[in-house]
């Protein structure tokens, strides 16, 4: 009979332990629709904002006076100039304007003769750099007008 009834008082006991740890569940209170004095997102700030979009627009690319007649003698390399000042993320390209063929866009050379490169020079000092068409080996074919253009909106030349 011990056992019956130590059976019971450990079964009692663990009810009892049960019990006690048991915690009441109360709903919580609602919240107030109106920002409460803590509400750090609807007070003034002294802290800078980032502003994703720019206040001003950046300086738009323009072409500084250099030399535009250029005569070369046959046989050799003729380089045609082109400085532009705050080119940043805009491109130089080269035309020839008399069958308004591309030459250039930018480093790459867009024509099939091989004679044709462009040559850039930084110019750090004045906010610039130049873009020179190279034209080797030079004859009479290739006088005439050539355009250098820069791509913005509406484009400049």
């Amino acid at each position: 009979m011990k056992m019956k009834t130590s059976l019971p008082i450990s079964l009692l006991l663990l009810l009892m332990l049960l019990n006690t740890s048991m915690v009441n569940a109360k709903p919580k209170a609602k919240g107030n629709p109106e920002p409460g004095p803590w509400d750090w997102q609807n007070d003034a700030s002294n802290y800078p904002v980032f502003n994703p979009y720019p206040v001003s627009k950046p300086e738009q690319p323009e072409f500084m006076k250099i030399n535009r007649n250029i005569s070369a003698v046959v046989g050799e390399t003729a380089f045609l100039p082109c400085r532009v000042k705050n080119l940043d993320e805009y491109t130089v390209s080269w035309i020839r304007a008399d069958d308004v063929t591309v030459l250039s866009v930018g480093h790459l050379a867009f024509s099939s003769d091989t004679r044709i490169s462009v040559v850039q020079v930084s110019r750090p000092r004045l906010s610039a750099s130049d873009w020179n068409l190279s034209i080797e080996n030079v004859s009479l074919v290739d006088d005439g007008m050539y355009e250098c253009q820069v791509n913005t909106d509406p484009k400049i030349n």
